[in-house]
C-alpha cells in the first residue's frame, strides 16, 4: 500500500509539472497547428539599429523572430517592426506583418514575443513566443504558441550606428513605411480601413516625435489623412 501511494504521489506530481516546460539545454521549439515544431539549429542577432533578431532552422521550416530592442519584456506582433517569419519546408513565407483576410481574422494579427532574459555578458538569450502568420493572400496561417527560445547564444552584437536619437528616428520611419504598406493593401472602402489608417497616422505622430518635421511634410500626410473614415 506504502509504494502504490509513493507512485501516485510521482504521478500527481509528474502531471502537475507538465505544462511547466523547463529545458537544461539550450534549445527553440514551439507547437506548430497543434504539432511539435522544434530547431536542430539556431542562432541570434542584433543589429545596428538595436534589433534582435533569432533564427530557429528545423525539418519543418525556419522561424525568425525579431524584435525592436534587446530590453527585457513584451514585444507585440503585426504592423509593427517587432515581426515573426515563419517559412515551411516548400518555401512558402508566412508572416504576422501580412494582413490576414477580413473573413479569417481582424488585423493585427494575434501574436507577441517577451524576452525573459538578455545576457549580454555571456550572449545568451532567452524567452517566450506564439503568434499567428499569415501568407501573403490573407487566406492561409500558421499558429505557433507555447513556443520557448532558452539560451540561444548570440553570434553577433553589432555597434548602433549613431545616436540613440537616430536609432529611434530610424526604427519610426521603418514602422511608419510597414503601416503604409499595409494601409494599401486593404480595401479604402472595406469595413478595415480605418483601422489601418489610424495605425498609419500614429506611426507618422511617432515619427514626427522621433525625427521632427521641419518642412511639415509629415503633417501634410496626417492632414490628408483627415478623419480616416472610408
Amino acid at each position: 500500500m506504502k509504494k502504490i501511494t509513493v507512485l501516485f504521489l510521482l504521478i500527481v506530481t509528474f502531471v502537475s509539472c507538465s505544462d511547466d516546460l523547463v529545458f537544461n539545454n539550450p534549445a527553440f521549439q514551439a507547437n506548430n497547428n497543434d504539432l511539435l515544431w522544434k530547431a536542430t539549429t539556431f542562432r541570434a542577432n542584433v543589429d545596428a539599429l538595436g534589433k534582435l533578431t533569432l533564427t530557429g532552422l528545423g525539418n519543418q521550416g525556419v522561424v525568425n523572430l525579431t524584435t525592436s530592442s534587446t530590453q527585457e519584456g513584451v514585444y507585440n506582433l503585426g504592423n509593427t517592426l517587432s515581426v515573426a517569419v515563419y517559412e515551411n519546408p516548400q518555401e512558402v513565407v508566412f508572416t504576422t506583418n501580412n494582413v490576414p483576410d477580413p473573413s479569417i481574422q481582424l488585423y493585427p494579427s494575434e501574436g507577441e514575443i517577451e524576452i525573459t532574459d538578455y545576457n549580454v555578458i555571456e550572449r545568451l538569450v532567452s524567452g517566450t513566443f506564439s503568434f499567428n502568420a499569415f501568407d501573403v493572400s490573407g487566406l492561409n496561417s500558421e499558429n505557433f504558441n507555447r513556443g520557448v527560445f532558452y539560451n540561444v547564444p548570440i553570434q553577433s552584437i553589432a555597434s548602433l550606428g549613431g545616436t540613440a536619437q537616430d536609432v529611434l528616428c530610424t526604427n519610426a520611419v521603418a514602422t511608419s513605411a510597414i503601416t503604409l504598406n499595409n494601409l494599401n493593401a486593404v480595401d479604402p472602402a472595406g469595413p478595415a480601413f480605418t483601422q489601418f489608417c489610424n495605425a498609419y497616422r500614429a506611426a507618422i505622430l511617432n515619427e514626427i516625435a522621433q525625427c521632427g518635421d521641419e518642412d511639415l511634410s509629415l503633417q501634410d500626410i496626417i492632414d490628408g489623412l483627415g478623419d480616416c473614415s472610408n
